[in-house]
């Protein structure tokens, strides 16, 4: 395919194609959702590599692409705007979401030959979601957009067996949602890890080996207490 001779569309179905011709197996990897601050989270100088850490440690890394995190969080904006008087952020956003919904559809169609579930509806009141927290919906900010991440997560992948809180030192942020971790373990079943990364050096990631290969939360903290 040459430059300008064909549409994006044509083009991304000719790489689906070659992708449909790649032999693969299952294999059933303990899935891993990472949350928290947004550059740690997804900066891997910053937080050491922390997906290829999980790959090579035998899990999986769940990825949410920042048009799908922008759909979790949208709804309680746009209340919040809206009790605020802020009428116009609520279209002009609301508009750029739509816009970007469609735009969206078009491409799921294509990807959809190798990705199951590519579109998600995001439609629950943030409002219900954050009062099971104790929160609500004028308490926005990265606490806030970490309860909507981690609840459609598991609604979404019911076998995720680990959650990751990337934290950089001395977040107020971070600190709020770590108070609430026992609350998201006993809401899920999913334990929770939170890892602070304060450029001190060491391995921080280390701490989520014994997650991964022993499965439970009681498993792992039996393991980590034996190496103690």
């Amino acid at each position: 395919f040459r430059s300008g001779r064909h549409s994006k569309e044509e083009v991304l179905g000719e790489v689906i194609n070659r992708f449909q011709r790649i032999e693969t197996r299952q294999l059933k990897l303990p899935k891993v959702a990472i949350f928290g601050d947004l550059y740690v989270r997804d900066n891997r100088v910053m937080n050491q590599d922390l997906i290829r850490f999980i790959e090579e440690h035998g899990g999986e890394a769940i990825t949410t692409p920042y048009s799908e995190y922008a759909k979790m969080i949208a709804g309680a904006y746009f209340r919040k705007w809206f009790n605020e008087g802020k009428y116009f952020n609520v279209l002009a956003n609301k508009a750029i979401l739509a816009a970007m919904v469609q735009l969206e559809k078009k491409y799921a169609a294509i990807f959809g030959r190798i990705l199951e579930d590519c579109l998600h509806n995001y439609n629950e009141s943030p409002a219900d979601i954050l009062a099971s927290y104790k929160l609500s919906v004028e308490n926005t900010g990265e606490s806030m957009d970490n309860i909507l991440k981690i609840h459609y997560i598991h609604k979404f992948h019911k076998d995720v067996s680990l959650f990751i809180q990337a934290s950089p030192a001395l977040c107020c942020a971070s600190l709020v949602t770590e108070s609430m971790k026992k609350a998201i373990e006993t809401k899920t079943g999913v334990p929770v890890v939170s890892i602070t990364y304060d450029g001190t050096g060491g391995n921080k990631n280390a701490v989520i080996v014994p997650y991964l290969k022993f499965g439970t939360k009681g498993g792992a903290e039996q393991q980590l207490l034996q190496q103690m």
